[in-house]
């Protein structure tokens, strides 16, 4: 297996793989101590800091990213439905919502009154469907999450409907704070969207101070004098804090420098012992995509029964284990276990034979080259990357890893460059619905495949309920493992550090990445 962005060959056994993950230390990255803020509101006057692994995709919420990388849009801009840390619905700029019809194809949601933008203009209908429809043309990597929206309209003096062309049953999940449509930007930032890099127009509890934030290293908020409830507003500002090695990352919580922190495998122990309150969620789901179908680039991948030979030469529960420990799984199928949709006793196993003479009759017995795109940003030192190409090597499959080191943005442009015929990277969703609008689009499908069996079948689900929605999930599952296009390895645990003077911070496996401001004072995060 070699690695393209420095020429070097790299051949690690699982247990090389471990170890360098438990060792990996970098330069420790400086961070400041928190400090005080401006009084007022309902909680305390210390600023809240937190860390976050790399650069924000977009501080503009149209283009930016989801997982916990939604605090750096979460704190200037609320959404139209709040997803609390137990997973359940909060009304927030929308105060109810209801379908209208029995097909899941109209959405209506009733505006919060009296709220304002950070200028000062106030939120109405007609500023909603403007924001959400900028959204749609935007061009961000979260469009797909909308569903096929039809068109979004004002309705009265309170109400905005969202009709769509097909059925979507999670029309509420799309407008929360992780999902781009639902996060609201003012009329003065939609008229020029390139300020919304310097500046935000929201109407969330903090607004973004670009003159005392630092690019790539630090993003600071300060309370926004305006906001609607300001009982829910409990600290006086918050800092993000950019540090990306593990080591640094606990170094920073272990000495108070930051009081949210996103954990890692390989200090979760030294957490725990350093008196840091250790949460944990299933989120990632590590695959393997295997864009080119068709062959285009890669003859070989065009192969049902290659792709399918891949599928059965990974040892899962080996590589969850080397990899993540207690805190990875072996995944088999593109629903985790507990997503509905998933199959017991189905999925992908550790075959290495039948992988073997499935290669030998498609024609492949002596393997070919393969250059997979990653990243190591999430995949930190391409750890998960390196153990993957070298088990594929088994089946003579020799893999050129080219990895993008500048942030996610330009990894996602060189997987749609549809230069690579593979991309390691992971799926997350709660649901079939998340999961396939996720991974249909976007850089996990560079060239637009398409399956109507698929389609078909996820299409009646959609419009249906309860255990039909349940089988139809299920068997649209079985087909996405025929096809053999995404290839699911492991899944990880999101883990995160809360430091001792922080409290209310909850996080499930419905939401794993809790945000710190929440429309209510009692689902804030607070100061002890």
């Amino acid at each position: 297996m070699r690695r393209s962005s420095r020429g070097r060959r790299r051949s690690p056994t699982l247990l090389a793989v471990a170890s360098a993950l438990a060792l990996a230390v970098a330069a420790t990255a400086a961070c400041s101590p928190s400090g005080s803020g401006p009084s007022g509101g309902g909680g305390s006057t210390s600023k809240l800091v937190v860390q976050f692994t790399g650069p924000p995709i977009s501080l503009n919420p149209a283009l930016g990213g989801n997982g916990l990388s939604t605090m750096f849009t979460a704190l200037s801009y609320d959404p139209l439905i709040y997803l609390g840390g137990d997973g359940k619905f909060v009304p927030d700029l929308a105060t109810s919502w209801n379908y209208v019809g029995q097909d899941n194809k109209v959405f209506e949601m009733t505006l919060r009154q009296d709220v304002k933008f950070a200028d000062g203009s106030p939120m109405t209908p007609d500023a909603v469907v403007a924001s959400m429809k900028y959204f749609l043309k935007a061009g961000g990597g979260l469009v797909a999450d909308a569903g096929a929206v039809e068109s979004i309209t004002a309705v009265g003096q309170d109400k905005v409907r969202v009709t769509y062309s097909a059925p979507n049953p999670d029309a509420a999940m799309t407008m929360t704070q992780y999902h781009g449509i639902g996060m609201i930007i003012g009329p003065k930032g939609l008229a020029d969207p390139p300020s919304l890099l310097t500046t935000s127009d929201g109407t969330g509890q903090y607004v973004y101070n670009a003159k005392t934030s630092v690019a790539g290293n630090r993003y600071e908020y300060d309370k926004n004098p305006g906001y609607f409830n300001p009982s829910a507003q409990m600290f006086g500002g918050v800092t993000i804090r950019v540090i990306g090695d593990a080591q640094a990352v606990l170094s920073a919580a272990q000495t108070g420098q930051v009081q949210f922190a996103g954990g890692s495998a390989t200090t979760v122990e030294a957490a725990k012992q350093a008196n840091l309150t250790v949460l944990s969620a299933p989120f990632f789901n590590w695959t393997l995509i295997l864009a080119d179908s068709a062959g285009t680039i890669s003859k070989p991948l065009g192969d049902a029964r290659v792709r399918q030979a891949i599928a059965y030469a990974l040892d899962r529960k080996g590589l969850a284990n080397a990899l993540g420990g207690q805190y990875a799984a072996a995944s088999t199928q593109v629903p985790l276990q507990g997503i509905d949709g998933y199959v017991p006793d189905s999925g992908y196993t550790y075959d290495l034979a039948k992988a073997k003479d499935l290669m030998a009759q498609a024609g492949y017995a002596d393997g070919f080259p393969l250059t997979i795109l990653t990243e190591s940003l999430l995949d930190r030192n391409t750890t998960y990357s390196q153990a993957i190409a070298d088990a594929l090597g088994a089946i003579g499959i020799k893999v050129t890893l080219h990895v993008q080191s500048t942030g996610i943005g330009q990894f996602t442009g060189d997987s749609l460059s549809k230069q690579y015929p593979a991309v390691i990277f992971p799926t997350a969703g709660v649901d079939m619905f998340q999961l396939h609008n996720q991974i249909s689009a976007g850089l996990f499908n560079p060239f637009g495949n398409k399956d109507p069996q698929v389609e078909s079948t996820l299409a009646r689900a959609f419009a249906a309920d309860g255990t039909e929605r349940t089988g139809l999930y299920q068997e649209a599952s079985r087909r996405y493992q025929d096809l053999a296009w995404y290839v699911p390895v492991f899944s990880t645990q999101n883990l995160m550090y809360v430091g001792p003077k922080l409290a209310n911070v909850k996080a499930s496996q419905l939401n794993p990445n809790p945000m710190p401001v929440a429309p209510t004072a009692d689902l804030a995060w607070k100061s002890k």
